[in-house]
């Protein structure tokens, strides 16, 4: 991973066939991911840095289905536009809330103390744009603007208009492919992008006037919380004694209503979310640091998995490979990162 230098731009361009990975290939954010649907994984990220203002922008694409939690750089505020491309399965959920249309035109933004939660569908990308709000605040005085989510929610998204859309991820398109050029360490290529970067200040201001926005009610915040509470503990080892009903004594839910708090916020049931997430977990384990010392069977045992078979054949459903190719291939990177 690339760091930041004090001035400039600075581009960067990261691929993965891992979604743990690909998680940490956004630049200073802490993101935890889980892939969701069945298949070899690949995503890529596209970030530009611009450090006079302090500005990120990029393009994420994933071609698997999966749920994040995300948590943007301190004392910064997070903007997001699905890319409006994708064709895969399933469907978008912004903080536990189903986001309108297969391939919704939506505004989404939250402060980075807040974090936010995504639930992505197949072969799906979004723009980013993460600014210093502290220097966020002070530009648009500076330009007239009324400030970027005053009064707003810490997260909140709201519906674009198709040229609202349009010109926001052509601006920012226009600014990584700016970034990848070579003019972009010459004084006019620096310039553009400044510019630019302007422009899509003011666009940003324009959508922020004109979009419906929307805060996640406190049923959503709730019935998200208590999912993501059931996620971290099925991602636990030694947790694999836990069952739904155990999940629903212990968040206070009936059956029914844990059903549907795991539909309305991740589009699947609680079995299926938390098999996949201690999935995930037994992938993370296989491919950490202690490889080495390994052995598929206990990995598996710590996560509830005891039928050798039947865990590998899981495994290899959801990531397209089995558990002894994956403890093998990390093994073989290990001395490389050492």
């Amino acid at each position: 991973m690339t760091s930041r230098p004090a001035m400039g731009a600075a581009y960067s361009v990261r691929r993965s066939a891992d979604v743990d990975e690909h998680a940490g290939h956004l630049s200073s954010w802490r993101q935890e991911y889980d892939q969701l649907s069945c298949g070899h994984f690949t995503g890529m990220v596209r970030e530009l840095w611009l450090h006079a203002p302090r500005l990120q922008v990029f393009h994420e694409f994933t071609d698997q289905q999966t749920s994040q939690r995300c948590r943007p750089w301190p004392g910064s505020v997070w903007f997001g536009i699905p890319d409006g491309l994708g064709e895969g399965e399933g469907l978008l959920h912004f903080c536990g809330r189903l986001q309108p249309g297969e391939r919704p035109r939506t505004l989404m933004a939250a402060r980075a103390d807040a974090g936010f939660a995504l639930r992505t569908p197949q072969r799906f990308g979004i723009y980013g744009v993460v600014l210093e709000e502290a220097w966020l605040a002070a530009r648009c005085d500076a330009l007239g603007l009324t400030p970027l989510l005053q009064g707003r929610a810490e997260v909140c998204a709201g519906a674009l208009s198709p040229h609202r859309h349009a010109a926001l991820c052509q601006t920012i398109e226009s600014m990584l492919a700016l970034g990848a050029s070579d003019e972009a360490a010459q004084p006019w290529g620096l310039r553009a992008m400044h510019v630019l970067a302007g422009q899509l200040l003011r666009l940003l201001a324009q959508c922020c006037d004109d979009a419906a926005w929307q805060g996640p009610p406190a049923s959503a915040q709730r019935r998200l919380a208590e999912v993501m509470a059931a996620r971290d503990m099925a991602a636990e080892p030694f947790n694999h004694m836990l069952s739904v009903e155990d999940l629903c004594a212990r968040l206070h839910l009936t059956p029914r209503t844990l059903h549907n708090h795991f539909l309305g916020t991740v589009g699947v049931s609680p079995a299926d979310f938390l098999r996949s997430v201690r999935l995930n977990a037994c992938r993370r384990r296989l491919r950490g640091t202690a490889a080495e010392q390994l052995h598929v069977q206990d990995v598996a045992a710590q996560w509830g998995f005891f039928h050798m078979g039947r865990f590998a054949q899981a495994y290899k459903e959801l990531f397209g490979e089995l558990p002894s190719q994956t403890l093998r291939l990390s093994r073989r990177a290990a001395p490389l990162s050492a």
